[in-house]
């Protein structure tokens, strides 16, 4: 199974804040689904984000 991560998980492994990656969910640049009033991001979803932002990969 995929592993899946929170927004704050997101934020730590990109280096950026919190709010950061909402606005991302929020523009549709990191795709996310939202379980109660909650986000969840899959890896997949984190590494095609990575990829499209040609942004430096870190270490899953």
């Amino acid at each position: 199974m995929e592993r899946v991560y929170t927004v704050q998980e997101v934020a730590n492994l990109l280096k950026v804040g919190y709010r950061t990656v909402l606005d991302q969910i929020n523009l549709g640049r990191l795709e996310a689904y939202q379980i109660s009033n909650r986000y969840r991001i899959s890896e997949s979803s984190v590494l095609r984000y990575l990829s499209a932002n040609k942004v430096k990969r870190v270490a899953i």
